[in-house]
């Protein structure tokens, strides 16, 4: 297994973008026209288009939305006030695609890693440190509920916070929106005024005029730090996130990216009369549950009693919503329920989707904790591994998060409180030990293109003709792909990317297609990380030992030394600015 310094020469694989402090790497409803046709966009930043917003939840209901139309103006910026918004050297060509509108329909009371680092990059860059996430959730719909909003404190009656925040908005909403694109957001709302991602225009917002923050919805995929601003690769296929087929009920907790669509089916809860309890409240519920769980019992879902939950609600094929529904205490009385469709599942994700990280992704973790998640810490820092989160942890933790300007940002704030992992810090360490994580379901293969590739789009009626494909376009994944196999990463995957990608499934023992799914992608990753052999000899090794060498083995440490000096030469960019 490679130790972490090897680890951290592959981070910046993902073009460099894995660390974002502002450069590279962790450096109403109505829907915009589908762009349609096979004819090439030449654009020079195409925007995704948008697929129809779903139906309104049954039960819960959001407080404010859509007015008329309106035009946001914003007040004059003055240059020696308010700074330049943060730059990233490292976005592809591509913009993000963007699923169809997600409302919240699972309660989630937690910061996801995508809003955190969002919050730190504005926060930070323009000094105004105050902002909020994730809130107990309560009977209407806010992106509050699933961790996927933010409230950035401005104060709309400040000029100093009007240009702040008139900057920031201008920022993400020119060009289309392309930004917010690049973030992963839903929409904003600022000072009366909401901003849609889907029809990239502004309306009248009909509840709280938010003048004193601004907020911010995010998909999926933004919230998951899954978008191009924090990967280098923009995302082809968005997460459609949980499906909403339980009326009344809360949706399972979105755990692992979901592409295909849901079935339009309903799944009846039985009526217990129990009502329903959400994390960190309390209820006679709760306490029957803790006891069927084998759990201390004191009558409220905290944070122990609803990871506790989760896994039994899985185990016994229920939603895992961490909530104590009608369905948990049917099935905790004995009642016998039909089978659920699979649409209110939790998404199990298949084998090429975990890693080591993928239990332990939202766990918080204080100095003083034990156990399997602190392992994983453990070794992904490359200390001893007992599982007890002591100094020597924090100490190993504290010198990893100084390379990262996000980490340290959040390092930063928490002071001299002891050292805590979040949902964000698990990001960088699962990617720097994983640089395809991110990609794994982008399928690519001979005829896919980046548009640096083909900035022009002439080269995609080809493609189209050769391979039959609706869209060419990868968002930056040739390129690394091409990067991790050492071959020319000229962003278009022709027959020697066809040929290397063969040879590694061999090596794999995966069918040699040429096609790039994500038991390739992994097994593409490994051969790349086996390539930083450290025991790859002294390119400067004498000329005699040269002679004696058997030409093959002179040539795989050749490929070895070429391999490690891009990914050295990449992770230069980790911790920049």
């Amino acid at each position: 297994m490679l130790g972490p310094g090897a680890r951290a020469r592959a981070a910046l694989l993902l073009c460099g973008v894995l660390m974002a402090g502002g450069a590279p790497a962790f450096a109403a409803d109505a829907t915009a026209p589908d762009s349609g046709g096979d004819a090439p966009d030449t654009s020079p930043v195409p925007l995704p288009a948008v697929l129809p917003a779903p139906a309104t939840r049954s039960g819960f209901s959001p407080d404010g939305g859509f007015g008329g139309a309106a035009t946001f103006i914003p007040v004059a910026i003055d240059p020696s006030v308010v700074p330049d918004p943060p730059v990233n050297e490292g976005l592809p060509a591509e913009v993000d695609a963007k699923g169809p509108f997600a409302q919240q329909v699972s309660c989630d009371p937690v910061d996801r890693p995508g809003v955190t680092a969002f919050a730190l990059l504005l926060s930070q860059h323009y000094g105004r440190p105050a902002y909020s996430g994730a809130r107990p959730c309560i009977d209407y719909a806010s992106f509050h509920h699933d961790g996927r909003a933010l409230d950035w404190a401005l104060d709309a009656w400040d000029p100093v916070d009007r240009q702040i925040a008139d900057s920031t908005i201008t920022w993400l909403t020119d060009n289309d929106g392309e930004m917010a694109h690049r973030f992963g957001l839903e929409y904003l709302i600022w000072n009366g005024l909401i901003w849609s991602a889907d029809s990239r225009t502004w309306s009248f917002y009909t509840a709280n005029p938010h003048t004193d923050h601004i907020h911010f919805s995010f998909t999926w995929d933004g919230a998951q730090m899954r978008t191009s601003w924090w990967t280098g690769v923009a995302v082809t296929q968005p997460d459609l996130g949980p499906c909403d087929v339980t009326p009344w009920q809360y949706a399972a907790v979105h755990q692992t990216v979901r592409l295909a669509p849901c079935e339009p089916v309903v799944a009846e809860a039985p009526a217990t009369g129990l009502g329903r309890v959400r994390p960190g409240e309390s209820g006679n519920g709760v306490s029957m549950l803790q006891q069927e769980l084998g759990l201390p019992v004191n009558g409220v879902l905290d944070d122990v009693t609803r990871r506790a939950l989760m896994e039994w609600q899985q185990e016994n094929g229920l939603p895992a919503t961490g909530v104590a529904d009608d369905f948990t205490y049917a099935v905790a009385q004995g009642w016998e329920l039909s089978p659920l469709p699979a649409g209110a599942l939790s998404i199990a994700p298949a084998d090429w989707q975990r890693t080591e990280f993928t239990p332990h992704r939202r766990d918080v973790l204080t100095e003083g904790d034990q156990g399997e998640a602190v392992k994983v810490l453990q070794e992904a820092l490359g200390v001893e591994t007992d599982g007890s989160f002591g100094p020597l942890t924090a100490a190993a933790l504290a010198e990893f998060e100084e390379t990262v300007p996000l980490l340290a940002a959040q390092a930063a704030r928490r002071g001299d409180d002891p050292a805590v992992v979040t949902p964000l810090t698990w990001v960088p360490l699962e990617r720097v030990a994983h640089p395809t994580i991110v990609v794994r379901e982008v399928a690519l293969h001979r005829g896919s293109l980046d548009r640096t590739a083909d900035p022009d789009g002439a080269l995609v009626a080809a493609a189209l003709t050769e391979t039959d494909l609706e869209n060419p376009y990868a968002g930056g994944a040739v390129t690394l792909l091409q990067e991790l196999l050492g071959v020319e990463a000229d962003g278009s995957f022709g027959p020697i990317t066809e040929a290397a990608v063969m040879e590694v499934q061999k090596g794999a023992d995966l069918e040699p297609s040429g096609l790039v799914d994500g038991p390739t992608w992994a097994a593409v990753e490994a051969h790349a990380l086996e390539a930083l052999d450290p025991e790859v000899p002294d390119p400067a090794a004498s000329a005699e030992d040269a002679e004696d060498a058997d030409p093959e083995q002179t040539a795989a440490e050749e490929r070895a030394r070429a391999t490690a000096a891009r990914l050295t030469e990449a992770s230069a960019l980790i911790g920049s600015n």
